[in-house]
C-alpha cells in the first residue's frame, strides 16, 4: 500500500480526520470565495468534485448550495471513504487518485492539501485537464507543503509520509505545462512562520 493512504488510513480511525477538517477549513474557505471573485462559474448549476476528500465534509460543504448539482469525492484512503458513508449527503469513491480513470467531466475540480502527495503531479494535472474539466471549467488547489513553507519540510519525516517538495513557481509551471490558459495564484492565512496555503487557480 502506498505509505502516504497507509498513513492516512491510521489517521482516519484515529479521529484525526475532524481536527484536519478544522484547521482547513479556513483555507477551504477562501478557496471558494477566490473561485466566487474571479468566476461566475458557481452562479448558475454546477458540478464539483473533491479529490482527496477524506471524510467528505468539503463535499457535504458545498452541497448546501442548491445550485451544485452533483458532489463527488475521491480518497485513496479507505478508512477516510468509510467515514464518508455515516452522511446520506455526496457520492464518495475509494481509489489511488493518480491512476483514476475519469468518466465524467465536472465544472470544478478541487483540492485541499493531496497534490504533494503524488508521485507524479504533473501526469495528475494532465489527467484533470484532458478529461475531467469541462469546457471552461476550474481547477483550483490549495497546499500547505511547498518550497517557501519552511516549517512543513519536515513533514516527511515526521508524519511517516512520502512528499513531492516543489516552490511555487514549480506548481504554477505544471499547471502552464498541462495546458491551462489562466492561472490565479494567492496565498492565505499567513502566520509567524508560516506562509500560509498556497492556491492556485486555473481557468481550462
Amino acid at each position: 500500500m502506498n505509505i502516504n493512504i497507509k498513513t492516512f488510513d491510521t489517521w482516519a480511525i484515529n479521529n484525526r480526520d475532524e481536527s484536519m477538517a478544522a484547521g482547513h477549513y479556513p483555507s477551504v474557505m477562501a478557496m471558494l470565495e477566490l473561485i466566487k471573485k474571479h468566476s461566475s462559474i458557481m452562479n448558475k448549476p454546477f458540478s464539483f468534485i473533491d479529490l482527496g476528500c477524506g471524510n467528505g465534509w468539503v463535499v457535504r460543504e458545498i452541497l448546501k448550495d442548491n445550485k451544485c448539482t452533483k458532489g463527488f469525492g475521491i480518497d485513496g484512503s479507505e478508512n477516510m471513504i468509510k467515514k464518508t458513508k455515516k452522511y446520506d449527503i455526496g457520492t464518495f469513491e475509494q481509489y489511488d487518485i493518480e491512476n483514476y480513470k475519469f468518466t465524467e467531466k465536472f465544472d470544478i475540480v478541487f483540492s485541499m492539501e493531496t497534490f504533494y502527495y503524488f508521485n507524479n503531479p504533473q501526469m495528475v494535472i494532465e489527467n484533470i485537464y484532458n478529461n475531467a474539466l469541462k469546457d471552461k471549467g476550474i481547477l483550483i488547489i490549495g497546499i500547505d507543503h511547498y518550497m517557501e513553507n519552511k516549517t512543513t519540510l519536515s513533514w516527511g519525516d515526521d508524519y511517516n509520509l512520502k512528499l513531492n517538495t516543489l516552490s511555487m513557481r514549480a506548481w504554477k509551471e505544471k499547471f502552464n505545462l498541462a495546458g491551462f490558459s489562466k492561472i490565479i495564484s494567492d496565498t492565505v492565512n499567513k502566520k509567524k512562520k508560516w506562509n500560509g496555503t498556497f492556491i492556485l487557480l486555473a481557468f481550462k
